[in-house]
């Protein structure tokens, strides 16, 4: 697939997907769960559980050339606020937030 940022590499029955600046991606699919975790500096920033009909169309949305990912981490957790085309995001980046922090993503160049 030409438009992928990146290739894969499997660890085990692991896909691991370095995609961002100082973030990547680490997800599987097994008889029990399917899970993405977004990881960065070795800590993990989030996770989420994605039916295992939509884990692959999940994957190729953060993986596809150009697109970004925003956190948004507040005091009780964090979770995917955004994930796609930067033109169509419709913050400014900067954006200063009350209710906690937004954690901006871009792919590596």
């Amino acid at each position: 697939m030409p438009d992928l940022q990146s290739i894969p590499e499997l660890d085990g029955d692991i896909l691991i997907w370095k995609l961002y600046k100082n973030a990547y991606i680490r997800a599987y699919c097994d008889s029990y769960d399917t899970c993405i975790d977004i990881i960065s500096n070795n800590i993990p920033l989030t996770h989420w559980h994605p039916n295992e009909e939509d884990i692959f169309d999940e994957l190729y949305t953060l993986s596809k050339k150009g697109n970004i990912l925003v956190i948004k981490k507040a005091l009780l957790g964090a979770k995917v606020f955004y994930m796609g085309e930067p033109e169509k995001y419709q913050f400014n980046k900067n954006k200063k937030w009350h209710w906690g922090k937004l954690i901006y993503l871009e792919q590596n160049n």
